[in-house]
């Protein structure tokens, strides 16, 4: 598998292959080949977690678990396929992935695959 995590923010590179906005909301700036809103937290979770600051990053997690990743393996297994043939590079706007979506995106994915 080669998937891999980046920033919307971070520079654009060839070791990128296929560019999959993982985001709500999107922007002409940004620079992506495929988005797939369905693999963005939900309106409300995200506002409760970044916004509101109701809920811990563990609750987001479980969540996101609940209310994207169960809903949406058909995509993730399509993403995996496609990291056979070229990188794919799950791209969000927060610097870091250590609290971000992505990152639950790609451990997912990492499961899937030791399946």
């Amino acid at each position: 598998m080669r998937i891999k995590t980046k920033s919307l923010q971070s520079k654009l590179t060839k070791k990128d292959g296929l560019r999959v906005c993982v985001m709500r909301r999107i922007k002409p700036e940004f620079k992506f080949d495929v988005w797939i809103p369905c693999l963005a937290p939900p309106e409300k979770l995200l506002k409760d977690y970044v916004i509101n600051k109701k809920i811990t990053w563990s609750i987001f997690k479980k969540r996101f678990q609940k209310n994207v990743i169960e809903k949406n393996k058909k995509i993730l297994r399509i993403l995996i396929q496609a990291s056979n043939i070229m990188p794919v590079t799950l791209l969000c706007w927060e610097k870091s992935e250590k609290k971000c979506h992505r990152s639950i995106l790609l451990t997912e994915c990492k499961k899937l695959i030791a399946k």
